[in-house]
């Protein structure tokens, strides 16, 4: 059983890179496609995979905001710049649970699957493959409010065309 388990963080050690890289770019079109230009489609209610995955994403983030806190408490604020970055990213990932009920949702899921991603590179072979599940999870909320948003007949601004 034990085996078991060393093979399959082999095997998401293994998919952590080409997994995040994937997650970046598609994060990324998702937060420049999914912001909120005068009308847009609705994302509906967010089913329950959607759910999953930005609660995933918030507790990570709150898992990094009390780290933070510990750290300035224990008055050992020694932060060198990629734990700062680190940081960041995960504080970021919790960002589509804060706009949730607003038009910037599916633009705040592309950039927690971004920082999601980042985090998984940052942390590496250490810890970095733990991330994979939630960047593959992120990637497929962010593939399916695109889908909905390429396949809607939508009236942008006079400006855009």
């Amino acid at each position: 059983m034990e085996e078991g388990a060393v093979r399959f963080s082999q095997f998401l050690a293994v998919l952590d890179l080409p997994v995040s890289l994937i997650g970046i770019a598609i994060g990324l079109f998702a937060a420049v496609r999914l912001v909120p230009r005068g009308v847009l489609p609705d994302l509906a209610g967010g089913g329950l995979l959607e759910r999953i995955a930005v609660g995933l994403c918030a507790g990570v983030a709150v898992l990094g905001i009390l780290g933070t806190i510990e750290t300035f408490l224990t008055r050992r604020p020694d932060f060198p710049p990629l734990a700062v970055m680190f940081v960041v990213v995960v504080i970021l990932a919790g960002l589509p649970a804060v706009v949730w009920r607003s038009p910037w949702r599916g633009s705040a899921e592309g950039v927690a699957t971004i920082s999601i991603a980042i985090a998984a590179i940052l942390s590496g072979f250490s810890i970095g493959f733990l991330f994979v599940p939630l960047v593959m999870l992120m990637i497929w909320v962010c593939i399916l409010h695109l889908r909905v948003a390429l396949r809607s007949p939508i009236k942008r601004d006079a400006t855009s065309g």
